[in-house]
């Protein structure tokens, strides 16, 4: 990457001046070090204490079974004239001569929350099987990289639920060489404790990201079957509700861009304290190695960025829950 970069739309002068000679242990004091086969890392930690949005999870059942739509011969127009007649269930059809062998395979397929066999109905979104898991399968993920492709992972920021607290990590790599260490603790410490990924993105980026760096190390990719291809398939033991695709079906025309900041500015109306434009998170980072001290400061301001977007996914998913 060039280092002679623009920033006129983030100017690092008062980071360099504020933080030069900080040790990044200092600037951060919830830290820890993770060691394991592989070398050793950084995690930073934080937790929200009773978190006031609303995650109804159950909610999509609900509105699951009022979507006649997902019965079989059942469209638009139909579903219209059915609401007339005062359908308003799914379960009002399990009586109805032409809909109702239908109506109760799909009854029992939510009866049993069996949401990969529901996903395989065109008119049920990720989103809509969110009832088949607990707050404590959720793990909201957001990755920070080198580069665009097959670059170094520097971070891996996950959320999770645990104990009326919504926990945050931030598994930062000091130098490149702890990508290792990152990557074998996601699969063996990470992944075994969750069923649902939450991302902004992630199906296009950080999950296929991230098995492409799996595989790179350690030639697996546990987020798939022995059985399937490497980088055909990057991930399909895990749910995922990607919020991106989300917020462009449900608001559909309501927005000029639906990137996590402006969904965050517009959708939420939250201001970050941080501004660090995504783009620059590796041109900084690559500053960071050749000088660590002098540039201190603006390691800070990537790990708040990323804080930030793991903290707004469940907001958003809160807010796509509750519309």
């Amino acid at each position: 990457m060039d280092y002679y970069y623009n920033f006129d739309s983030f100017d690092i002068s008062a980071l360099l001046d504020q933080y030069s000679g900080e040790k990044l242990e200092h600037i951060f004091d919830q830290h820890s070090i993770i060691t394991n086969d592989f070398g050793s890392f950084m995690e930073l930690s934080w937790s929200v204490e009773n978190p006031s949005w609303n995650l109804n999870l159950l909610a999509t059942r609900k509105k699951l079974l009022r979507n006649l739509k997902t019965v079989y011969y059942i469209g638009e127009k139909i579903e219209q004239n059915l609401v007339k007649k005062g359908v308003k269930s799914i379960l009002d059809l399990r009586i109805h001569k032409r809909y109702n062998k239908s109506a109760l395979e799909l009854i029992e397929l939510i009866k049993r929350k069996e949401y990969e066999r529901l996903l395989q109905n065109s008119y049920i979104y990720d989103l809509d099987v969110s009832f088949c898991f607990n707050l404590q399968d959720l793990l909201f993920i957001d990755i920070e990289t080198l580069g665009i492709y097959d670059s170094p992972i520097i971070i891996i920021g996950l959320g999770f639920f645990q104990d009326n607290q919504f926990q945050i990590r931030i598994l930062f790599a000091r130098d490149l060489e702890e990508e290792i260490a990152i990557c074998d603790h996601f699969r063996k410490q990470i992944l075994p404790y969750f069923k649902c990924f939450i991302s902004f993105n992630g199906k296009s980026f950080d999950i296929p990201y991230i098995a492409n760096r799996l595989l790179y190390f350690f030639e697996e990719n546990p987020m798939i079957s022995s059985d399937e291809i490497p980088y055909e398939n990057s991930n399909t033991r895990y749910h995922h509700i990607d919020l991106y695709h989300n917020c462009r079906r449900k608001y559909k025309g309501m927005f000029n861009s639906y990137t996590l900041t402006n969904m965050e500015r517009k959708l939420l109306e939250i201001k970050r304290d941080n501004e660090l434009p995504s783009s620059l998170v590796g041109f900084c980072y690559k500053l960071y190695l050749e000088d660590p001290y002098r540039y201190v400061g603006v390691i800070r301001e990537i790990i708040h960025h990323n804080y930030w977007d793991i903290y707004s996914l469940p907001l958003i998913l809160s807010r796509l829950l509750s519309d």
